[in-house]
């Protein structure tokens, strides 16, 4: 019995959080070709909402490092010199990326979680 706690105790350490995200590699207005996908531990879900050549909004959506999230930024394409700016917003809960309202409503959003066991055997 004493195994069985101590084996428990020890798996539950290493219980860590993997979102599920909804991907979209390019989005043009609200139009966006979305499948799903899990990512790795360090990331979450995130939407970047852009404009590229100050005329056209684009859409990206997906797993970001959370260094990453919440910050604009701005890139040119040195081929033919198009800037183009996006903000990438993350959140934290499984699909939370779906909607343009998701990030607004997370505090009312129901939690759920995909969660991945690592087990570590030491011999």
């Amino acid at each position: 019995m004493v195994l069985y706690t101590f084996l428990y105790i020890l798996l539950s350490l290493f219980i860590i959080v993997m979102p599920l995200c909804f991907r979209c590699d390019l989005g043009f207005w609200d139009v966006c070709y979305t499948t799903k996908t899990n990512c790795s531990y360090e990331e979450q879900c995130f939407v970047g909402i852009g404009k590229a050549a100050s005329v056209l909004d684009i859409k990206v959506m997906g797993c970001l490092p959370v260094k990453d999230c919440n910050k604009t930024t701005t890139i040119e394409f040195s081929s033919n010199k198009t800037l183009y700016t996006m903000t990438k917003n993350c959140c934290e809960e499984d699909y939370c990326n779906g909607s343009p309202g998701a990030l607004s409503a997370l505090t009312t959003a129901p939690k759920h979680h995909n969660y991945k066991t690592f087990i570590t055997v030491c011999i």
